[in-house]
């Protein structure tokens, strides 16, 4: 993979800032969540307690960026970064829940790739808290000419879907109809796999709805919205910050059937080096 990645048309971000510093002795919202998306794993029969504003489902994940800088590795923030070209990054992604876990790349001249399953191989289901390493062999991706918008695309489903539908819905602008061969193809699909379709259809359309720090208010506010309209699910991102090594992403909602899968895009830009 080369980093030459182009910015998805369409794809739309609403970037909020919370005040929300924790205590030191108090756990984080993170751990709120990591903590009841494991009662919500290992207990599905049972009724875990609702997160703050009545969000009874999660899916969701961390990712972090590591920038390979003489002998160590640095995680950073690929929204706040912008990579040079020669610089070296390799990408970790944990699931908080067992996912069946797809990864795709769009550079910039328009090549798109899946990287995650290759061809010749049936979506692998990532356990959780497994770490899926990208390069999977220990290397690095490595920023080569020319320089521009690189992105990464994580798909995460509780339930496998076919990876030629999934391609075509990931890659296609949110303002872009299917066409009469792709609607053919969704409608043979039944039940839960043509419904997790049309989900991730829709957050590709409706993008991230809150990037900054986790709340207790926030969750709050997401859940009173999310129980006054149409939507049964919102896209929350937080960023690395202080310890926070990682890139914290998930999809609530207040419904427990209505998150049961994820989008995330993870955007690499990179600039020519100075006096080059």
């Amino acid at each position: 993979m080369t980093a030459r990645l182009l910015k998805s048309a369409g794809w739309s971000l609403v970037v909020l800032f919370v005040a929300a510093a924790a205590q030191a002795d108090e756990p984080t919202v993170r751990d709120l969540v990591r903590k009841f998306v494991k009662q919500q794993e290992l207990a599905k029969a049972d009724n875990p307690e609702a997160l703050p504003g009545e969000l009874r489902k999660v899916i969701a994940l961390e990712y972090t960026v590591l920038l390979k800088k003489a002998d160590e590795e640095v995680p950073v923030d690929p929204h706040a970064t912008s990579f040079q070209l020669g610089d070296r990054i390799r990408v970790q992604i944990q699931p908080l829940s067992d996912l069946y876990i797809y990864i795709f790349h769009e550079g910039a001249s328009g090549n798109r790739s899946c990287l995650l399953p290759s061809e010749e191989e049936t979506p692998p289901l990532a356990k959780r808290d497994q770490v899926l390493r990208l390069p999977n062999d220990g290397g690095y991706f490595e920023f080569e000419p020319p320089a521009g918008d690189e992105r990464l695309i994580v798909v995460a489903t509780e339930t496998p879907v076919d990876v030629k539908v999934l391609t075509t819905l990931v890659f296609k602008a949110p303002d872009e109809k299917l066409t009469p061969e792709e609607e053919a193809i969704q409608q043979k699909l039944k039940g839960r796999v043509h419904k997790t379709l049309k989900s991730i259809r829709e957050q590709v359309s409706q993008g991230t709805k809150f990037r900054g720090l986790f709340s207790d208010e926030l969750l709050n506010e997401v859940g009173d919205e999310l129980k006054g309209t149409t939507t049964t699910r919102a896209v929350l991102e937080e960023p690395p910050h202080g310890k926070q090594a990682s890139t914290f992403t998930m999809s609530v909602s207040p419904d427990k059937e209505g998150a049961t899968e994820l989008f995330v895009s993870i955007p690499l830009k990179s600039t020519a080096a100075k006096g080059k």
